[in-house]
């Protein structure tokens, strides 16, 4: 357990940035800067179709992907791009959000397992304690 909320707090920023940075021009900005080659990485194929024929407008040929932000590491079974590989904002959100439940699960996880269990692992270690003083 997080027991100052630190994570939950984290969460609840990125919550808060991810609302405010809609209709920003995020999407524009990245069909502006791609170039021949490029590869762009989506959460969804209706993004991915709707981006790779605004760069086609542009007269830019990309690569779009689809990859699961929670299985991250299926993209390096797409080989290397021609170009550079950037990812789709919404792709970027949805993975730092994933991340940061994953980092939340991870202490509760070490949490559980280097505590003991019930009172009578509280009460057995304030005897061991209360031992070792009087041990010389």
């Amino acid at each position: 357990m997080d027991h100052f909320g630190i994570g939950a707090a984290m969460y609840g920023m990125a919550l808060i940035y991810i609302h405010a940075s809609r209709r920003t021009g995020r999407t524009t900005s990245l069909v502006e800067s791609v170039k021949d080659g490029d590869r762009i990485c989506f959460v969804d194929n209706h993004e991915a179709e709707r981006v790779k024929r605004l760069c086609f407008e542009r007269g830019v040929n990309i690569e779009c992907i689809v990859i699961d932000p929670k299985n991250s590491h299926r993209l390096m079974e797409r080989g290397t791009s021609q170009g550079r590989t950037i990812f789709d904002h919404t792709w970027v959100e949805k993975f730092y959000l994933h991340t940061l439940e994953q980092c939340q699960k991870e202490i509760d996880r070490l949490q559980q397992q280097a505590s003991g269990h019930g009172a009578q692992h509280r009460e057995t270690r304030r005897k061991a304690e209360e031992i070792s003083k009087w041990n010389i």
